[in-house]
């Protein structure tokens, strides 16, 4: 998906105008939630997802979505990851 198609899609949704946010190269963020649900866009680089269900890895290009208040981690590759998130 692009950009725009993205962006579109989130308003179309209900999300919040977007954000880029940067994560550094082999970074850890470890479990925790969040009180929205948040959809994004991986613009570069990218990170593997950790859920109770296991893992998923997302890269350029790649849409995820996380519900509001389920319990996650992410690490980053070598690159770090880049990506356009909007929450809702």
């Amino acid at each position: 998906m692009d950009e725009a198609g993205f962006r579109q899609q989130l308003g179309q949704d209900g999300f919040a105008e977007p954000s880029v946010v940067m994560w550094e190269p082999n970074a850890v963020n470890p479990d925790h939630t969040h009180d929205f649900t948040a959809r994004g866009l991986i613009l570069s680089g990218g990170f593997v997802m950790g859920c109770s269900d296991g893992e998923q890895a997302f890269n350029q290009g790649d849409v995820f979505e996380h519900a509001a208040g389920t319990p996650h981690e992410e690490t980053t590759g070598p690159d770090g990851c880049r990506f356009l998130v909007g929450r809702k």
